[in-house]
C-alpha cells in the first residue's frame, strides 16, 4: 500500500468517528411507553364473579299417591261371589254353577277358592247365627228343587265345618220360590241369564249374637 492510500483510509476512519449517525448505523429506539397498570382486584372478588349462580330449586313434586289398599272385594271381576252389608248382617251370594255341576249337590274342586273367600268373612265378622240358603231356577218340580237346594246348602255348611269354622249354622232350601231375576222373558221364552242368577247359595252372616238383632 502506498502512502497516499494509507492517508485516505485514515481520513475516512476519522470522519466516521466524528459522525455517529452514519448510513450503516440505526438510531437507538425510543423507550416504549408502558400502558398504565390496572389495579389488580382481590382474589376473592374474582372468585365471586366466576362462581356460577345456583340453579333455582325445583318446586314441582310428584303428586301424592291417592291409591289406598282395598280390602277383599267379594264382587271382584272373575269371582262368583257378591256381597251386601247392612248394619247387622253380611249377605253373600255364591253362584251355584260355580259350586256344583248341573243337577248335583256335590261341591266341585274349583268351589274351594270361592268358599275360602266367604270363610274369611265369617272368621272376621261372624258372631251369631250363620244362615245358608240354597236356591234353584224354575226348571223341575217344586219338591225336587227344594230338596236339591237344601242339599246344596248342607254341602256348603259341611265344607265350612271341615275347614274349622264351627258356628251356629242354619240351612234351608227355597227351591225356585225366591228368584232374584226373571226365569223367562216377557214373551214367555226362556231366559238363561236370569235362571243362572237364580241358581245360587246365599250366606247371611250375623254380626251380632242373634240373627237380625
Amino acid at each position: 500500500m502506498n502512502a497516499t492510500t494509507a492517508l485516505s483510509l485514515l481520513a475516512a476512519v476519522a470522519l466516521c468517528a466524528c459522525n455517529p449517525q452514519s448510513s450503516g448505523s440505526q438510531a437507538p429506539a425510543a423507550p416504549a411507553q408502558s400502558a398504565p397498570v390496572q389495579q389488580a382486584q382481590p382474589a376473592s372478588a374474582a372468585v365471586q364473579k366466576a362462581e356460577p349462580q345456583p340453579a333455582p330449586a325445583q318446586t314441582a313434586s310428584a303428586p301424592a299417591s291417592t291409591v289406598s289398599a282395598q280390602g277383599s272385594n267379594l264382587s271382584a271381576t272373575g269371582s262368583s261371589l257378591s256381597a251386601q252389608q247392612t248394619g247387622f248382617n253380611i249377605e253373600i251370594n255364591l253362584a251355584s254353577d260355580v259350586l256344583f255341576d248341573f243337577d248335583k249337590a256335590d261341591l266341585k274342586p274349583e268351589a274351594d277358592a270361592e268358599l275360602q273367600k266367604a270363610a274369611e268373612v265369617i272368621r272376621e265378622k261372624g258372631k251369631g247365627l250363620i244362615l245358608i240358603t240354597g236356591h234353584t231356577d224354575s226348571k223341575g218340580s217344586d219338591a225336587y228343587n227344594k230338596k236339591l237346594s237344601l242339599a246344596r246348602a248342607e254341602a256348603v255348611k259341611q265344607w265350612f265345618e271341615k275347614h274349622g269354622l264351627h258356628y251356629d249354622y242354619q240351612t234351608d232350601g227355597k227351591g225356585a220360590a225366591d228368584p232374584i231375576a226373571p226365569n223367562t222373558l216377557e214373551d214367555g221364552s226362556d231366559n238363561p241369564e236370569g235362571r243362572a242368577k237364580n241358581r245360587r247359595v246365599e250366606i247371611v252372616i250375623n254380626k251380632t249374637k242373634q240373627l237380625g238383632e
